[in-house]
């Protein structure tokens, strides 16, 4: 149970006052979609998604992970995540295998062509976020990401 006595006034959603565009949530699931959309419009012509875009920059930060892992930062279903890199898989992006220690884990790997997709990917979503970000210093970038991670730990202790 919500003690909203403890909620900001503009966030209580049994409120009659509540509208949808005062909820955080709501600028998140649209920035999420306008986001996505937009950045499959720019790689689409490389062949590339924002579900690759995400997959090829996970494994770049984190290297070697299994499916799960990869569903985990990715935010996704392991079905949806397992399907995208066999696809991967056929344009050389990934390679996968059966994990050494576990072989009913398939972990995934980048290409030395998943790489290079990778910096092109880079280059085109550069001046999306760029875009998204005008008129933002650094700062609030920063206060930005605190408070979406305190909103996210907050529900992950649930």
């Amino acid at each position: 149970m919500i003690n909203q006595s403890s909620l900001p006034t503009e966030l209580l959603l049994l409120s009659e006052e509540f509208r949808s565009r005062d909820f955080p949530f709501y600028w998140v699931a649209r920035l999420n979609a306008k986001y996505s959309a937009d950045t499959d419009v720019l790689l689409k012509p490389k062949g590339l998604s924002s579900s690759k875009w995400r997959i090829l920059m996970i494994l770049h930060e984190h290297g070697r992970l299994s499916m799960s892992n990869i569903a985990i930062h990715a935010v996704s279903n392991l079905s949806t995540i397992t399907k995208i890199v066999y696809k991967m898989q056929e344009s050389e992006l990934v390679l996968t295998a059966p994990s050494a220690e576990d072989r009913r884990i398939t972990e995934v790997t980048l290409t030395s062509h998943g790489e290079e997709q990778l910096d092109v990917a880079r280059e085109l979503v550069s001046r999306l976020v760029e875009k998204a970000f005008r008129g933002l210093d650094t700062e609030e970038v920063a206060v930005l990401n605190r408070c979406l991670s305190k909103v996210f730990m907050n529900l992950k202790a649930c």
